[in-house]
C-alpha cells in the first residue's frame, strides 16, 4: 500500500531532496501504512463484531446455564403457569361481566320504558345466555333506591335448587318496576366454562369453592355433582374418581411449590401430580380457588430438558461464530434496506414501497423477491379491507384478538333505491360497473370525513364514526359525509340512481367480532337497527326524492347550535315500541 503513494520531490531522482525530507517522507509512509492496515470494511467489521458479541454473551449464557439449568428452567415453569392461571382467571371474570352486562341491560329497557316485563320480551336475552341457563320473572320488594338509578346485581352461592340436579350460583336484580329477574346458573355451564381453559391437552382444569368444596374437576362425570339440600357442592375429598381428592392430604412427598405460584406436589394413586391454583379476588367468585393438575413429570419436563439445550448451546456458539462472520458481513446493507421497506408497509403504502434488489445470495435474493411479491398481494388484499381501519388499528396499537367495548357512535345506512329493477335491465358487467361507481362516490364522502365502512351489503353501505380512534365529533362528521354524499348525488346525471340515508347516534358494542378463521372489526347493538329502519323510512316520506336522509334526534343533539334541519316529528319505526324523533337533513 505504501508503494501506491508519490512523495513530493523523490520524482526529480537521487539527490533532490535533502537526508531530512527523506527520513521525514519515510516516517510519514510508515505512519501512514501503519494506520491503514487498521481499517476494515464495512462487512469484515460486521463480522467480527456479531462473532464477538456471539462469543461473550453465549459463553456467559452457557456459563450461567452450567451453574443453574435447573433454576432457571423452575422460573420458566413458574411463568408458564402464572400465564396459564392468569388466562383462566380473565375466562372466568369476563364470563361473569359479560353476564352482569346481560342482565343489566335488561334491567337498563325497564328503566326506560317502565313497563313490566313479559316471558315474550325475555325471550331474545335467553338466546343470548350461555346453554343451560335459566331466566325467571319475580315479584319485587318495594326498594328504596330511586327508581332510575341503574340497579345491579346480586350473585349468591352455590345452591340447592328445586328443578336442578346440580348445584345453581343465581343472580338476582331488581328491574325497577315491580319485577325481580333472576338467572340461574346451574354446576354443567361452570364445567363449559372450564373446558374453554385447557390450553394443552396435559391439563385437567379445576374450579374449588375454598378447598373443601368441587364446583368443577375436569374428567368426573355429571353424576358426582348431584346436589341435595343439605349438599350442594361436593366435599372434594370425596371425589375418589380425581387425583385432585389428595391435593391437600398430609402425607410423604406431599409439599407445597416454591416460587411466584401457589402450587402443590403431592402422591395420588397413579403417581405424582402437580397442582398450581389461584384464589379469586372480591366478587360473583369470591373465595374461589381456580387451578389447574398435571402429572409431574410432564410439568417438570422442562427442567430434564437443560442438559440438552446445554450441549445444544455449545454446539451452536461453535457454528455461530463462524456463520454470522460470513453471513453477517453481507446481511447489513440488504438487511438495513429490508426493514426500511418493511416500516412503510406498516403504514400500509404500497404504492411507495420501492421493490428490494436481486442479491448473488441464494437465500436472500428468495426473500427479497418473497417479499416484493408480498407487496403486490398485500395491494390486492388491501382492497377488500377498510384500509384506513386498519392504519389506526396498528397505530394505537389495538392488534390483538377481541378488542371489544362499548362507546357511543354513530352509525350511517345508505342504500340505493330500486337498484333491483335497474339491474334487471342491465348486463352483468354493467351492473358491477354502475355498482362500483356508485359505492365509489359513497366510500370517497365517508372516508374524506374520517368515516369507516363497515360493509358493503348488497347496493347498500354500513358506516360508522367514533372508533377505533376517539371522535368526540362523531356525529358532526357523520353529517357532513352525508350532505357532502347527498350534493354529489343531486349534481349525478343519471336520473335513476335514487339514495336513501339513515343516521343513528346510540351506544354500541364495537370490537373484533367473529371466530379465529375470520374476523370483523364492526359494531353491533340497537343503533345500529335504529340507522337501519331509518333508512328503511325515508322510502314513505319522499320515495320519489333523488335523496333522502333521515337523523334521529340523538345525531342532531350532538350537532353544533344552528345546524339546519327540518323535523318530521315523532315517528313510530319499525320494530321499536317507542316514537323516534326524526329530522331530514337531505
Amino acid at each position: 500500500m505504501a508503494g501506491d503513494i508519490v512523495i513530493p520531490g523523490e520524482v526529480g531522482g537521487e539527490g533532490s531532496s535533502s537526508p531530512a525530507a527523506l527520513e521525514g517522507s519515510r516516517r510519514s509512509r510508515e505512519h501512514d501504512a501503519g494506520h491503514r492496515r487498521f481499517r476494515l470494511p464495512v462487512g469484515v467489521a460486521l463480522g467480527l463484531v456479531f462473532s464477538v458479541l456471539l462469543v461473550i454473551i453465549c459463553g456467559i449464557i452457557i456459563a450461567y446455564m452450567a451453574a443453574a439449568d435447573r433454576r432457571i428452567a423452575g422460573r420458566l415453569l413458574d411463568e408458564q403457569g402464572l400465564a396459564v392461571l392468569k388466562a383462566n382467571q380473565a375466562v372466568l371474570t369476563g364470563f361473569f361481566q359479560e353476564q352482569d352486562l346481560l342482565l343489566r341491560s335488561i334491567a337498563a329497557r325497564t328503566l326506560e320504558t317502565g313497563a313490566p316485563l313479559s316471558e315474550a320480551d325475555l325471550a331474545p336475552y335467553r338466546r343470548l345466555a350461555p346453554e343451560g341457563v335459566t331466566l325467571e320473572l319475580g315479584r319485587a320488594v318495594l326498594s328504596e333506591e330511586p327508581a332510575d338509578e341503574m340497579p345491579q346485581v346480586a350473585w349468591s352461592r352455590f345452591r340447592h335448587v328445586p328443578g336442578f340436579e346440580t348445584a345453581v350460583k343465581v343472580a338476582e336484580i331488581d328491574l325497577r318496576n315491580g319485577q325481580t329477574l333472576a338467572a340461574y346458573y346451574p354446576q354443567p355451564v361452570f364445567a363449559r366454562l372450564a373446558g374453554t381453559m385447557t390450553w394443552e391437552e396435559r391439563q385437567q382444569v379445576f374450579i374449588l369453592s375454598g378447598r373443601d368444596k368441587a364446583i368443577v374437576v375436569d374428567g368426573l362425570p355429571p353424576e358426582d355433582f348431584a346436589a341435595t339440600p343439605e349438599r350442594p357442592l361436593p366435599d372434594l375429598a370425596g371425589l375418589t374418581g380425581s387425583p385432585l381428592h389428595r391435593i391437600w392430604a398430609e402425607q410423604q412427598r406431599g409439599h407445597d411449590m416454591g416460587g411466584q405460584i401457589s402450587g402443590r406436589v403431592f402422591p395420588a394413586e397413579n403417581g405424582m401430580f402437580t397442582a398450581i391454583y389461584a384464589e379469586m379476588p372480591a366478587g360473583p367468585a369470591d373465595g374461589w380457588v381456580l387451578g389447574v393438575l398435571y402429572r409431574a413429570e410432564k410439568f417438570g419436563a422442562a427442567l430434564d430438558q437443560t442438559k440438552i439445550v446445554l450441549y445444544a448451546a455449545l454446539m451452536a456458539l461453535f457454528v455461530g461464530a463462524v456463520l454470522s462472520f460470513s453471513v453477517g458481513r453481507m446481511l447489513g446493507r440488504p438487511l438495513s434496506r429490508l426493514a426500511h421497506t418493511a416500516a412503510g408497509l406498516r403504514q400500509l403504502d404500497f404504492d411507495g414501497a420501492v421493490r428490494l434488489p436481486r442479491s448473488r445470495l441464494a437465500e436472500l435474493d428468495d426473500v427479497n423477491q418473497a417479499f416484493n411479491g408480498s407487496i403486490g398481494a398485500l395491494n390486492a388484499f388491501a382492497k377488500y379491507v377498510p384500509r384506513q381501519l386498519v392504519s389506526r388499528l396498528v397505530e394505537e396499537g389495538m392488534t390483538d384478538a377481541r378488542n371489544v367495548e362499548i362507546k357511543e357512535m354513530t352509525i350511517v345506512f345508505a342504500d340505493l333505491a330500486g337498484f333491483t329493477t335497474m339491474a334487471s335491465q342491465m348486463s352483468a358487467e354493467e351492473t358491477a360497473a354502475y355498482l362500483n361507481g356508485y359505492f365509489e362516490t359513497v366510500s370517497g364522502a365517508i372516508v374524506e370525513r374520517h368515516g369507516t365502512i363497515d360493509k358493503f351489503l348488497g347496493d347498500g353501505v354500513m358506516a360508522f364514526w367514533g372508533a377505533p380512534s376517539d371522535q368526540p365529533d362523531h356525529a358532526a362528521l357523520a353529517i357532513a359525509a352525508v350532505k357532502a354524499l347527498a350534493e354529489t348525488i343531486e349534481q349525478s346525471p343519471s336520473a335513476a340512481m335514487r339514495v336513501r340515508i339513515g343516521v343513528h347516534t346510540g351506544k354500541v358494542v364495537v370490537g373484533d367480532i367473529g371466530s379465529s378463521a375470520r374476523m370483523n372489526y364492526t359494531v353491533i347493538g340497537d343503533a345500529v337497527n335504529v340507522a337501519a329502519r331509518l333508512q328503511e323510512y325515508g322510502k314513505q316520506v319522499d320515495p320519489d326524492a333523488k335523496v333522502i336522509a333521515l337523523a334521529s334526534g340523538e345525531t342532531m343533539a350532538g350537532l353544533p347550535a344552528g345546524a339546519g334541519a327540518v323535523s318530521l316529528g315523532p315517528v313510530s319505526l319499525r320494530g321499536r315500541t317507542e316514537p323516534l324523533q326524526v329530522f331530514r337533513i337531505a
